[in-house]
Order: structure tokens, then C-alpha cells, then sequence
């Protein structure tokens, strides 16, 4: 299956991005790098793209909103949200993910001006993505867990219920002290943190960790390197959030984007069309050869056994066509046919032999020769023998009028 190369876009709409190629489970296939956009696109090729946009930019909502039907959802949804939103809905651009269990649906805005310049910096650097998430969507939550995502110039906090919200940096304490302003209550099922954070801001807050610990029931400090961009690309593709790329930033299909994905099959598929055809090239060759060397026979005995018939355009045709009127024979077995090719060769190999007559029934053949002497005819006996297939006998060999006339059995062996 093909990887995905996730970029983690600066949060500060600055600097460098960072980027890592990951397997379907998630599990990273390169080493995480960071750099210029076009850095990663030398890196994008034959790969999925997913993009994760700095979390300050995209404003998670949810809403009970009851219509059904994708189109109608989004066509509602600025209404029903405008209340909850400082900017006019008209700039802003809005998304949906599916409905969670209490029957409330996920909601991602960000505004368009915003989204299309990042598309268009991407583009620019030949980068085309497919999913486009918010940040905090690649911070999964923990049951009964404040979980703490802290970069360079944002705070980043999930709820054991999924959502989320997004500050400053500058705000960081300030935060922590509204969010556990009193020593921690042991009977508080979810007054636990989890915080990921660099190794630089792990020590430049020591002392609030320390008062952390006086009034969180627990705190698990986890640090992370490169922005922490293998654990975000590993969580998105796991737990997918909502795509920003719908409605009129839907991804248009075009069969060239997907030729990466579906490139080894095409190749595998062409291929094995590629052996069918010349298979049944082969056989029909084989068949025309056949057809060919079945004439050479037909026209060998045809000309033997009935000389009036020389020449014919369809030698095998009027071969059929007369022994079938005598009446006392049954044409058209794969056994006659193979007979017929070996003696057609048998009589090119002995020289002087004339059929007289030519008898097929039961699979066996009765031929009616003459030759002018009987070594002639042991010679065409051996041989049909030497073809392997069937073996011949001779039943009889009477000198008349200056020739032998014989009697040869021609059989399959094993018969």
C-alpha cells in the first residue's frame, strides 16, 4: 500500500516545516525532517499527502444541527454556528467530520482567504495534498486526561471528550492555574495531565511542573523531538480527523493523481494482458501450423488415394468430404488427424509407395498399398513406428503384376 508523507506546518506561518513518511499503520518509514516546503516536495513523489495546519487557524466546533444529507448539512451549518462566531460567515469556510455518539457533529472552520494561501504556498512548491487537518486533530485524547501539546508559539489542550482548544504559549501558566487552581481531589476521575512538550520547554518549566504536581492527581511529562511530527503523522492516520478539504476545496478527481497508487497493479495487470496476448499468438501460430502440415497430409493422401481430387483448394475438406460418402468410415477424431499427419510423413520417407485404398474405423486405419518391392513397405512401416504415436502392421504383401500389393494396419500404440 502507498506511504503518506505528512507536513506539519510552522505554527508561527514562519520557518521551517517539518515532515515524515509513514506506512498505513502509521508507523514511519523515514526519519522526521525539517525544512523549506520544497525540501519535502522532493521527497513527495509516489506518496499520499496530508498537510497538518497550525491549530490557531482552524476553530473546532460541534453542533446538534438535525438534517441529514451532506450537501444540506453544510449549507445550514453557517447559519446554525453564527451565533457561536466573531467573523462573518460569508469569509469563512466550514467542514464536517461524522457524528459522535451523543448524535453531535464535529465542525472545523477556518477562514477561506487563509486555507487558499496555504494551499497556494503548497502549490507552489509543487506539493498537491489530498487530507488537510487541523493540528490538534493529530492529539488524540486520553480518557480522563488533560493532554497538554505544547510547540514554539502555541498551547494546545485536548479533553478526554475530543475536544479542543488553542492558546498562546505566553498563556501557558495562566492556564494550568485556572485549569487546576487548588490541590488535586483524589476522587477526581480525569484531573490528570499529560503534557508533550520539547526538551528546551520541559526545562524551562520546572517550577510550574513542580506546582503541577501539588494539584493535578498525576502528571506525565513526555518529550518529543523534531516538533513532535512522528507522533502527530502517526496519530492522524490512525484516527483521521476532519478533512478541510470539502466543498469548494474538494480535491478534484483526476486519474493522473492516483497513477502512483495504482501504478504496480496497472504495470502487473499490463503485463499479465501483455503474456495473454502472446500466448494466444503462440497458439495461433501453433494452430496455423498445424492447420498447414494437416493440409500437406490431406493433399498427400488425397492425391494417393483418389488422383481425380489433386489439387484441390481444401485438400482436407475433400478429403473428408469423400471418405465420409463412402459411407463406411466415421472423420474427424483427433486420433485420424494425428494419423493422417504420420502418414502423410511415412509416405514421403518411403519411396514407391502408392495407397490404394484408405479404411478408418474404431480408431484404426486399413490401408491398401502398393510398392514396387516388400522392403518398401516394411520401410513405411517403420517409419509410422518411429513416429511414436502409432505403430503399423503388416497384414499382408502379394507380388502381382510386376508390384506388391500390401495390407498395413496403422493403430495408436497401446491400443
Amino acid at each position: 500500500m502507498a506511504e503518506t508523507l505528512v507536513i506539519q506546518l510552522p505554527a508561527d506561518g514562519s520557518g521551517d516545516a517539518a515532515w515524515i513518511s509513514v506506512d498505513a499503520m502509521g508507523a514511519g518509514t523515514s526519519q522526521p525532517q525539517q525544512g523549506p516546503l520544497e525540501q519535502a516536495a522532493a521527497v513527495a513523489a509516489d506518496k499520499q499527502l496530508a498537510v497538518l495546519l497550525p491549530s490557531a487557524v482552524v476553530l473546532r466546533l460541534q453542533s446538534n444541527l438535525p438534517l441529514k444529507g451532506y450537501t444540506k448539512i453544510l449549507q445550514a451549518l453557517p447559519f446554525a454556528l453564527e451565533d457561536q462566531l466573531a467573523q462573518d460567515v460569508d469569509i469563512l469556510h466550514f467542514a464536517i467530520g461524522e457524528r459522535n455518539t451523543q448524535g453531535l457533529l464535529p465542525v472545523a472552520v477556518v477562514e477561506e482567504k487563509r486555507l487558499r494561501n496555504y494551499l497556494q504556498q503548497l502549490e507552489t512548491a509543487r506539493l498537491f495534498p489530498t487530507l488537510v487537518y487541523a493540528e490538534s486533530d493529530a492529539i488524540l485524547p486520553v480518557p480522563a486526561t488533560t493532554v497538554v501539546w505544547i510547540n514554539n508559539s502555541e498551547i494546545i489542550i485536548r479533553q478526554p471528550d475530543g475536544t479542543s482548544s488553542v492558546s498562546d504559549i505566553a498563556e501557558l501558566e495562566t492556564i494550568m492555574s485556572l485549569k487546576f487552581p487548588t490541590p488535586s481531589d483524589t476522587s477526581a476521575a480525569n484531573n490528570n495531565v499529560l503534557i508533550y512538550c520539547s526538551a528546551e520547554a520541559n526545562n524551562a518549566h520546572q517550577e510550574l511542573w513542580e506546582s503541577l504536581r501539588n494539584r493535578a492527581q498525576s502528571l506525565d511529562i513526555k518529550l518529543v523531538s523534531n516538533r513532535g511530527i512522528g507522533k502527530l503523522a502517526g496519530a492522524i492516520i490512525n484516527k483521521p480527523g476532519i478533512n478541510l478539504l470539502q466543498g469548494q476545496f474538494s480535491v478534484k478527481t483526476d486519474l493522473f493523481s492516483w497513477w502512483p497508487f495504482w501504478r504496480n497493479a496497472a504495470i502487473l495487470l499490463l503485463a499479465a494482458g501483455i503474456m495473454s496476448v502472446v500466448s494466444d499468438a503462440a497458439a495461433l501460430f501453433q494452430l496455423k501450423q498445424k492447420e498447414a502440415q494437416l493440409d500437406t497430409a490431406a493433399e498427400r493422401i488425397l492425391s494417393d488415394t483418389f488422383p481425380s481430387a489433386a489439387g484441390a483448394a481444401d485438400p482436407w475438406g475433400q478429403l473428408q468430404s469423400r471418405l465420409q460418402g463412402s459411407g463406411s468410415i466415421s472423420v474427424g477424431g483427433p486420433d485420424f488427424i494425428d494419423a493422417l499427419v504420420v502418414l502423410a510423413e511415412a509416405l514421403d520417407k518411403s519411396s514407391g509407395i502408392k495407397v490404394d485404398a484408405l479404411n478408418f474405423r474404431s480408431g484404426i486405419i486399413d490401408l491398401r498399398l502398393e510398392a514396387p518391392a516388400v522392403k518398401n513397405i516394411d520401410a513405411f512401416r517403420q517409419a509410422i513406428n518411429d513416429s511414436g504415436r502409432f505403430s503399423a502392421t503388416i497384414q499382408s504383401a502379394n507380388p502381382t503384376d510386376n508390384v506388391i500389393k500390401g495390407r498395413v494396419q496403422v493403430k495408436a500404440q497401446g491400443r
